[in-house]
This record gives C-alpha cells, structure tokens and sequence, in this order.
C-alpha cells in the first residue's frame, strides 16, 4: 500500500545537538588519557543507543538512581568501560566526566540540520501527513515552534504523556492514529536502531534508518545518512 504518512522522531533526527554529547564525552574523556580508537567508538555508540531504547539496564537505573547525580556518573561508568577502560579507571574517571559534562552544558545548542525544512517542505506539498513521536517524558511546551518545524507536522505525541514508549509498538499504533492511516501506510524516521527501526517494523509501519556515522549495517529496511535523502527512498518504496 502506498505511503500516506511520515512520523518522524525528534531528538537525533530533527533535532540535534551541537556540539554532540558524543563529541564531547570523547573529547573530555580523551583529555583525561582514556585512549579512544575508532572500534571502541563505534562500539559505545552502538551501546548508547541501545541503552535508551528503554532498555532493562535504563529502566532498572531509573529506578535505582531516578534522575540523579548517581544515575549520570553511572552511566559516565559505563561508557568508559565500553571504551576498554578498567575498574580502577572507571572508579577515578567517572565522577570527574561527570563534573566536566555538567560544567559545558550551556556551551551545546539544540539546532534543526540545514536539509529539514526543505525537506519537510517538500514532503508537505506532496501531501504526505507528517507527525511526530518522540520517547521524551514531558511536553514540548512550544518547543517545536521554538525551533521552526511545527508549521510542517499535523500531530506530536510524547510518549511520558500517551503512556507509552519505543520501541513498544502501543507507541506507533498511537502515532498512525494520530495520523488517520492503517500502520502499513505510515512510514517512521529515525536515527535509533533499537527504539525507532526495531519498533516501528514490530507495529507494521515502514520504517527507515538515519544513520549518519554508517553504525547498523546490519538494518534490513531503507537507510539514509542525512533527512534530505528521505524524499528520494519514499519514491522507491
């Protein structure tokens, strides 16, 4: 059945950070003397997205720690570890990453890549609906109009609010009822294997990978390296 709806998700997809946290937790930990090679990099951000797919290890630290100092310094520990290093580096290191990342928090803006709202505007005048679903807890509060893609999306669903989470399907059901087609009409963008791909496939929609740094050759659905490729896949499809 043809594709009548785009869904995308928000952070990592219409949103990004500049500079990333990624760059900025290699950076600080290099300059610390963890030495970091392209294998271990790849292999930690594969873990990470893993990690906030509502992952088991994510749900039980969230209610261990909640959303506390502990709970990030955790997850500092754990990424150091994916990186090779030892216990008594992760002991030493993982609290100071922690105050260096706090410190430079005002230092990384929110921005909306060059090649979306061309993108989003030429997807509108084909007369595709357009929506969004995003894994975060609270309402967006004007957020999306604070950085300029609301005039394109028809709905937004926050997953805190609907009750539920990616990659449950519950949540993508929701987001193509949201958007007034069967799932097998809808097609999800985004940039995470776990959440986005895995879960959207599971509640029949199309889904299709944003995969910048080339980390899940493994996908079996359409990929693309940046949002203004998305036009040219949905002819295909």
């Amino acid at each position: 059945m043809p594709i009548r709806a785009i869904i995308f998700d928000l952070d990592g997809t219409l949103r990004v950070s500049r500079p990333s946290w990624d760059e900025i937790f290699i950076r600080e930990a290099q300059a610390l003397g963890v030495p970091v090679t392209p294998e271990s990099h790849r292999r930690l951000n594969r873990w990470i997205h893993y990690f906030w797919a509502s992952s088991e290890q994510l749900r039980r630290w969230l209610r261990t720690y909640g959303e506390s100092e502990d709970f990030w310094i955790a997850f500092n520990a754990e990424r150091l570890r994916r990186l090779g290093c030892d216990e008594d580096c992760v002991r030493t290191l993982a609290p100071k990453l922690y105050e260096r990342l706090n410190s430079l928090e005002d230092t990384v803006e929110d921005v909306v890549p060059d090649d979306v709202p061309p993108t989003l505007e030429a997807l509108k005048a084909r007369g595709y609906r357009m929506g969004l679903l995003t894994n975060r807890r609270d309402p967006l509060n004007g957020y999306l109009d604070e950085i300029g893609v609301a005039p394109w999306l028809d709905f937004a669903l926050v997953a805190g609010q609907i009750g539920a989470w990616k990659p449950s399907p519950e949540a993508f059901l929701k987001a193509a009822e949201a958007a007034h087609v069967p799932p097998e009409q809808a097609a999800y963008v985004g940039d995470n294997y776990y959440a986005d791909i895995l879960g959207a496939k599971q509640a029949g929609l199309l889904p299709i990978l944003l995969d910048p740094q080339g980390l899940f050759p493994e996908a079996q659905n359409p990929v693309i390296r940046r949002i203004g490729e998305l036009p040219a896949v949905l002819e295909q499809v």
